[in-house]
């Protein structure tokens, strides 16, 4: 075992001196079992050493009689090293996918402790664990970036997640912890095959080690291999999205001049962007009904809380709003700002122009503010007059947006159309108007 130690000292070593200077926080995702118990065996020493914040944050689920125990155990484990332990609740209905659920949970409590670039998690994710991960990702059909499993190091909430120990067995540590004398929890649920990952611990992982003793090692090259794809895929998506990417939409005349297997992805990363994370049907179904649907439709599919919207050449990701009531309407006085509601943006003032601001002329006082009467005349300065309809084609205002854009009124007559034009000529303006769309 003193070489499992060395190699433990020195990689734990080794990342904390690289980001010794840069390291305000390090938490420990410590749930007390054989994995968690052997990093806060050498975590505790190196720290206190390298005077580096340690904090060991333990989850308590509430779905196994022990749970109380087994946060006692941390506290304690973590009180005889001088280490800082915080026990964090969390409630989950014994339903569905638990597995999941469960793990969510975990890292959303996680995250509340990662709070800046300079903080780190660790995990006590080993090797066994990687084989797992991978297996479950064939099980499911993933694609790339699930078959490259657990990386050694990711961004995290604000800062960055690291695992130590990828590269050593469940095996090793366990003779390890014996060897110490160390304590840890057994949880039961481990034993539970229903759970996926348990079946693959229990009945498959232990005869694929039995026939193939490297298992452990080869399969761990393939994910590097499988992380290195993906880290040069990464690389050019990002090129490749910047190219596509327009204000709040997606150039779909940008996307088609790239192949169709680099075009999927480039989409899978803009809505990522979203936190969306769409199966390969419904990216198959959005190709065909939306983005290649004839000129003149306005297509949607539904992804999430998200609607999917092509306009003209360009798609939109677009989350749920409130309704606008068309019979609802503001008084805006000039000079004085404004905050619309129903996320619909604010006004503000300026005595000069300025970007994006519309000339206001000396003769109006107040506008009433009103939405969707695209039936309305109107004549921009130096302009015909139209109906606010086809004011907005020309303008290509995406359909859905034009209920949602402010109409100012005086006596009846439409004077802006806030955030594009007005019916003041320039050199009439006493003052000047801009709208800034939430």
């Amino acid at each position: 075992m003193l070489d499992l130690s060395q190699h433990l000292q020195s990689a734990l070593s080794h990342q904390l001196q690289r980001q010794a200077s840069g390291i305000s926080q390090l938490v420990l995702a410590y749930s007390g079992g054989l994995d968690s118990q052997v990093l806060l065996h050498f975590l505790a020493p190196l720290c206190q050493q390298m005077a580096i914040p340690l904090t060991a944050v333990h989850i308590h689920h509430g779905l196994n009689p022990q749970a109380d125990s087994w946060a006692a155990f941390c506290q304690q484990q973590c009180q005889l090293r001088q280490v800082a332990c915080v026990v964090r609740y969390v409630h989950l209905a014994k339903q569905g996918n638990i597995e999941q659920r469960a793990r969510n949970a975990r890292y959303q409590v996680l995250a509340d402790y990662i709070t800046s670039p300079s903080a780190l998690l660790l995990t006590g994710h080993h090797a066994d664990d990687q084989l797992e991960t991978l297996l479950l990702a064939l099980k499911r059909g993933a694609g790339l970036t699930g078959l490259a499993a657990m990386q050694p190091e990711r961004a995290f909430a604000a800062g960055k997640l690291v695992r130590f120990l990828l590269s050593i067995s469940r095996q090793q540590l366990h003779a390890y912890a014996e060897l110490e004398q160390l304590s840890w929890v057994e949880d039961d649920s481990n034993d539970d095959l229903q759970f996926d990952r348990n079946f693959l611990r229990h009945q498959v992982t232990p005869i694929l080690k039995q026939r193939w003793p490297t298992f452990l090692q080869t399969v761990a090259r393939s994910v590097q291999h499988l992380q290195d794809a993906v880290a040069l895929a990464d690389f050019y998506t990002e090129q490749a999205l910047a190219d596509c990417v327009a204000e709040d939409r997606l150039n779909l005349s940008q996307l088609n001049t790239l192949p169709a297997l680099q075009q999927n992805l480039v989409i899978r990363r803009w809505l990522a962007g979203f936190g969306l994370n769409p199966e390969t049907q419904w990216l198959n179904t959005l190709t065909q009904q939306v983005i290649n649907a004839r000129p003149d439709a306005t297509p949607q599919l539904q992804l999430g809380q998200y609607q999917l919207r092509r306009y003209q050449d360009s798609l939109y990701c677009l989350a749920e709003l409130p309704p606008i009531l068309e019979s609802v309407s503001t008084t805006l006085t000039v000079g004085e700002p404004l905050q619309l509601a129903s996320g619909l943006g604010c006004f503000s003032w300026h005595a000069s122009e300025s970007l994006g601001a519309l000339p206001v002329a000396a003769t109006a006082q107040q506008f009433e503010v009103v939405y969707g009467k695209l039936s309305l005349p109107f004549k921009p300065a130096g302009n015909v007059s139209k109906p606010l309809k086809q004011w907005f084609k020309l303008w290509q205002v995406p359909p859905w947006q034009r209920a949602r854009v402010p109409l100012l009124l005086q006596n009846g007559e439409l004077k802006l159309v806030a955030g594009y034009a007005s019916a003041y000529p320039a050199t009439a303006a006493t003052c000047w108007l801009s709208w800034q769309p939430a």
